[in-house]
């Protein structure tokens, strides 16, 4: 650490935690009661956490445990049975006004939440290292911070005071969570994301589903362990913030026709909603209109501008298509057959897990994938994982279109 790091660190030591520098006590898990998990970057990060929330609950089956994330992935872990509580903070670049001054009392008012706490152990669950992450957990005032280290030279290195270097970082995102626990003795209790869909968004899917025509499947499962021809529902997902691992339209629009024509599946358009010039959100509302009226069947478009209705749209359906980005890790906590289109992001690193997806790369490009290669996965997805759930479209009709609006 540079002369500047070791000053800044003293200075808050004793002015921020009002303790003596190096005073902090060897790391001794009896002593722990209170944990602060803090992942603060984006929804299917915060989800490939859930399998490190569970090995802590089984690790401290009575401490107090608390998650802090960004407000716009709230609905990620608001149910999740580990925790006892979820706290949240709106980022600066996600504010609609505000930015400077009210931006900082507000992460100002959420440190003296944190602080209020008197965490024990707080960790900072990004990989590799990552200064606002672990700002927040030293901010925390817990006198353990884990995480993983910056090099020696960094100047915020003393922000964190047990964890390891992170590595080549080749290992998945689930095993770095859990890696970094076990460097503190807590034992990984599987691997598996853990995702509770809200019951009343699942109902109000339930109902825009009936309005666009899908009436309840009939139980039982197809032939070959798939669903029944024209009885079940596929979510195509359109939307990534990464141009590589952006799918062409008229690929979408294609790939989608032959789901409903080959699987007999209904379809449902699903998409980032907004503007596509909003600095904020970005939004696919043109793009999706546009891959609808390029399709032959007739799709339902389902707009869902809070993420409690994507989750519960996803729990209703029999099948994924979607490029990778957050809604793969949706799709697999919640068990749904899948596709995955990768572009430049690693599978190694960022692959869903699940044993029901199949996932797709060529070239570190998105573009680069056939619609015929999309279309033989899924077929084999389906016909190997395929079954009944909550609705299906009645044999011989389709569904109305629904407005982008989502009513």
């Amino acid at each position: 650490m540079t002369w500047v790091g070791r000053g800044l660190a003293w200075l808050l030591e004793v002015g921020l935690q009002r303790r003596r520098p190096g005073a902090t006590p060897p790391f001794a898990a009896e002593k722990v009661r209170r944990i602060l998990v803090v992942r603060n970057d984006n929804i299917g990060d915060v989800l490939c956490t859930t399998p490190a929330l569970r090995a802590l609950r089984r690790a401290f089956p009575e401490a107090h445990l608390a998650i802090l994330v960004a407000e716009h992935c709230r609905a990620a872990v608001l149910r999740n049975p580990d925790l006892t509580e979820v706290l949240t903070y709106t980022k600066a670049k996600h504010r609609t006004s505000g930015f400077g001054l009210a931006a900082l009392w507000d992460l100002t008012h959420v440190i003296r939440r944190l602080r209020a706490q008197r965490f024990d152990l707080a960790i900072a669950m990004r990989r590799p290292f990552s200064r606002s992450n672990a700002w927040l957990a030293y901010a925390a005032g817990a006198p353990w911070r884990l995480g993983y280290f910056p090099p020696a030279s960094h100047p915020f290195r003393f922000f964190l005071n047990l964890g390891r270097d992170v590595g080549a970082m080749a290992s998945h995102e689930v095993d770095g969570c859990l890696g970094l626990l076990a460097s503190i003795g807590i034992p990984s209790a599987g691997r598996a994301l853990h995702l509770d869909p809200d019951p009343e968004a699942q109902a109000g899917i339930r109902r825009r589903l009936r309005e666009a025509g899908l009436t309840p499947p009939a139980p039982g499962p197809g032939p070959a362990g798939g669903v029944p021809e024209g009885s079940g529902l596929a979510l195509v997902h359109i939307s990534n913030r990464r141009e590589t691992s952006r799918w062409p339209l008229a690929s979408f629009a294609q790939a989608a026709d032959a789901l409903h024509e080959r699987l007999g599946l209904a379809i449902l358009l699903s998409w980032s909603p907004g503007d596509s010039q909003n600095p904020l959100f970005p939004g696919d509302d043109g793009r999706a209109e546009e891959v609808a009226r390029g399709m032959r069947a007739r799709p339902i478009l389902l707009r869902t501008p809070e993420l409690r209705e994507l989750i519960a749209a996803v729990s209703l359906c029999n099948f994924v298509l979607s490029t990778d980005g957050g809604l793969m890790h949706i799709a697999a906590a919640l068990d749904i057959p899948q596709v995955v289109l990768f572009g430049k992001t690693g599978p190694e690193h960022w692959a869903p897990v699940t044993e029901k997806g199949h996932v797709l790369r060529s070239g570190g490009r998105a573009d680069r994938i056939s619609v015929d290669e999309a279309v033989a996965a899924s077929v084999e997805v389906m016909s190997r994982w395929g079954r009944g759930n909550a609705f299906a479209a009645a044999r011989g009709t389709t569904g109305r279109r629904m407005a982008a609006r989502g009513e």
